[in-house]
């Protein structure tokens, strides 16, 4: 009777990790790290995710929104680039990938309403944007 059990809740753990490679979400919770706290998250996020492994920066982009972004060479890091804007560039890539049947073309349609919207605005290919985001 012991092993069916055993077996049961190795089928639900090799679930539950199957549902967390497909989605993408990983659980954690805060742990006690000497004199210090620490997020632990399950082990299927580091092997997923090696880059995870080395250095991480932690950024609060939102009221219990945090944003970890791994930092494999910290000397060479670009100042320039936007976190939130190459995270969600990096999950449009993956998916992208994932799903490219989601992908489709912009039609005529479109393409002739963007081109009314931005009709009167006055562009030159040779203005200063200056060094702000305009994002």
């Amino acid at each position: 009777m012991a092993k069916v059990k055993v077996g049961v809740r190795q089928k639900k753990r090799e679930r539950a990790a199957a549902t967390v490679r497909d989605t993408g979400v990983y659980h954690g919770k805060q742990a006690k790290t000497g004199n210090s706290l620490g997020l632990r998250f399950e082990r299927a996020l580091f092997h997923s995710h090696p880059e995870f492994s080395g250095e991480v920066e932690a950024r609060i982009i939102g009221p219990g929104r945090m944003l970890v972004v791994a930092d494999p060479e910290p000397k060479r890091r670009n100042t320039e680039e936007d976190p939130v804007l190459s995270s969600f560039m990096s999950f449009l890539a993956a998916d992208m990938q994932h799903s490219p049947e989601h992908i489709t073309p912009l039609d005529a349609g479109v393409m002739e309403r963007i081109g009314t919207l931005v009709s009167n605005v006055n562009t030159s290919p040779d203005e200063d944007l200056g060094d702000e985001a305009l994002i």
